[in-house]
């Protein structure tokens, strides 16, 4: 079904309405439709042999896509306006552009709206790509249908389902890079999405701030370093909470008007969803090809911008010869560290696994400052000793040369904390034996009952020491972390125990500090593997035996946090709790639990009356129905008048 054209058109330009063999049964009542008189309907092939088209021409485009990027092709040869028209199949195309939803509004807009320049992205400068183009695979970023952003939480998750499924078979290859300026990147990658615009994909929705239709493309170049960057990267990707100020650690982007891409093995090359040969590509970007007639919804989403120079963001990813060749393998699970920060790092290490005399004098002040706050039950001064004292430095150390099995940083790490602990103790104990009291503070005490709370505290503590110390821009949070673990005053307290030959406090207080530097030994061990400063078959020696012996470390904790649990629920029935006493209301305050050969509980009660020897005991009755077992009751009756 096609109009005789006229060859000379009217002042205002010619309008069209062209279409293929899939929608010609949409022509059939547009001349009835509001401004349809003025269309001219015609087929695609006869549109296409037309040569007289000018600038002042405009054509509703609807037919399938082949057919609409020849059309656009034409479009940018000849100078007319084009407007593109989905039918109810093409989704993609409709949340893209922003299509009209009906021939009348179609038709209202070809002739109203203004047609405005707009890039044309190309591959090979055969084939223009109107969504986007994968090379290789980048799950989920390769996902084509322009209505993700409208897409619930359970539709979001299933994508992330089939992305974490297509891990396995996921393989960094080398890949070579070269722009319009001539600039090039080598790195390890599994893919490289390219997009021109916003369209609605994980792709676009990973980019924190993008200009369109500025003449240039923007190429998102996926390269995990392990597979807890791979998550990171499809959190951000998919779920808007995630969405950050800046791209993933596990992409690099680059903006500009032509993109190279070599690979040592052939990639698929994917075009708007369709596969579409393999690399080399060449992408490039037709600056302001085409005068494109849209709504404003579109140049709201996409509007027209200065060309700008290019834009590498590849700080994150790998570019040294070592670690391009890593790479180059299925995504591992922990990521590799660079030569440069494996020199970087063992160097400190290795210089803070010495027993220098700066170790030697700050142990010793931080000992006596611990050791005096101790008995002044004085928290600021306690922390003041935990500033100064350096003990986790070679800690860390012995717990990379465990990781590794090197043996001169794991002799030299247990040789510093040896010396500094020996010097805590023996300080320790000269102090307390100086000093003329005997009473154990509350500051001491609170380092006498250890639990598994302790340990998971020496744990967290670890995974900062390391995380911090393999990061030099946050090297300053390792004070909060020697806050945070307390090694010198459980030492100054077993220390104290010693000076009067007390057992029982030495040997809770140093349990307290093995706790500590057991945690920090295996949480700091598993941070260096996972950052890639060992691989898993070396540390897994080293880790194995740090677990078993955090294990049996384990065991006392658990027990001391097992009577702790118990106490709390003790203390937690009783403390505010009134008891009814043949006519006597009587209410407990100031409960204290004391473990002996029984348990003691050590109470105020507040009264009207001084108790009898009968109410006492009925009292006794009561509390023991409420807690479950037999207690000896230590308690003061205060009366309140």
């Amino acid at each position: 079904m096609s109009e005789e054209i006229q060859k000379s058109p009217n002042a205002a330009g010619r309008r069209f309405w062209v279409y293929d063999d899939t929608t010609e049964n949409l022509t059939e009542r547009l001349k009835e439709t509001e401004g349809g008189e003025s269309l001219r309907i015609v087929d695609v092939d006869t549109f296409w042999g037309m040569r007289d088209l000018k600038p002042e021409d405009r054509a509703i485009l609807c037919m399938r896509v082949g057919q609409i990027k020849r059309m656009i092709a034409k479009a940018e040869r000849e100078g007319f306006a084009v407007m593109l028209y989905a039918t109810k199949k093409q989704n993609a195309l409709r949340k893209v552009y922003r299509t009209p939803k009906t021939p009348r509004e179609a038709i209202a807009l070809l002739l109203e709206a203004e047609p405005k320049a707009h890039d044309l992205l190309y591959l090979n400068e055969k084939e223009i790509i109107l969504y986007g183009a994968l090379v290789g695979e980048a799950p989920p970023l390769g996902y084509t249908s322009a209505s993700f952003k409208e897409s619930d939480f359970m539709a979001r998750l299933r994508l992330f389902m089939d992305a974490m499924r297509k891990l396995r078979r996921l393989k960094l290859s080398r890949v070579k890079l070269k722009t319009a300026k001539e600039q090039e990147i080598v790195t390890a990658a599994t893919g490289v999405v390219v997009i021109d615009q916003e369209n609605g994909t994980c792709a676009a929705n990973l980019l924190p701030e993008a200009s369109w239709n500025d003449g240039r493309l923007s190429a998102l170049i996926l390269s995990p370093a392990s597979v807890f960057s791979y998550l990171h990267y499809l959190l951000v990707a998919l779920f808007p909470f995630f969405k950050q100020s800046s791209l993933p650690d596990s992409v690099g982007l680059v903006e500009t008007q032509q993109l190279q891409i070599e690979s040592d093995a052939p990639l698929p090359v994917m075009i708007d969803g369709h596969k579409d040969g393999q690399t080399p590509a060449t992408f490039s970007i037709h600056p302001k090809a085409v005068r494109l007639c849209a709504s404003e919804a579109y140049w709201k989403s996409a509007p027209p911008a200065a060309a700008e120079k290019e834009t590498l963001k590849i700080e994150h990813l790998p570019q040294s010869d070592e670690a391009v060749s890593y790479m180059q393998q299925h995504i591992p699970l922990f990521t590799h560290a660079s030569e440069s920060e494996y020199k970087e790092l063992f160097v400190a290490l290795r210089s803070e696994a010495k027993t220098s005399p700066a170790f030697i004098v700050m142990m010793i002040l931080s000992t006596i400052l611990a050791t005096v706050g101790l008995f002044l039950n004085s928290a600021s001064v306690i922390i003041g000793a935990m500033l100064l004292a350096p003990l986790m430095q070679p800690i860390v150390s012995f717990a990379m040369g465990a990781l590794r099995g090197d043996q001169g940083l794991l002799l030299s790490g247990i040789k510093s904390v040896a010396t500094g602990v020996a010097l805590v103790l023996l300080s320790a104990a000269i102090i307390a034996r100086m000093l003329p009291f005997s009473e154990i503070t509350p500051e001491m005490a609170g380092r006498l009952h250890p639990s598994l709370l302790d340990l998971i505290v020496a744990v967290v503590s670890g995974i900062a020491a390391a995380y911090a110390k393999s990061n030099p821009k946050i090297s300053g949070s390792l004070v909060g972390v020697a806050i945070a673990v307390a090694l010198v005053p459980p030492l100054s307290t077993a220390g104290i125990g010693l000076g009067w030959m007390r057992p029982e406090m030495f040997t809770h207080a140093f349990l307290l500090f093995l706790t500590n530097f057991v945690g920090i030994v295996l949480a700091a061990g598993l941070i260096f593997m996972i950052l890639g400063y060992s691989p898993i078959r070396r540390a897994k020696k080293g880790l194995i035996a740090s677990f078993i012996i955090a294990v049996l470390v384990s065991i006392p904790l658990f027990f001391s946090f097992s009577q702790m649990a118990s106490d709390a629920k003790i203390l937690s029935a009783l403390e505010g709790s009134y008891f009814d006493l043949a006519g006597e209301r009587v209410r407990l305050e100031q409960v204290k639990i004391k473990h002996g050969a029984k348990e003691i509980i050590s109470c105020d009660l507040v009264v009207r009356h001084h108790l009898t020897a009968k109410q006492i005991e009925q009292l006794k009755s009561m509390i023991y129905d409420r807690i479950g077992e037999e207690v000896v009751l230590e308690s003061v009756e205060r009366i309140r008048f």
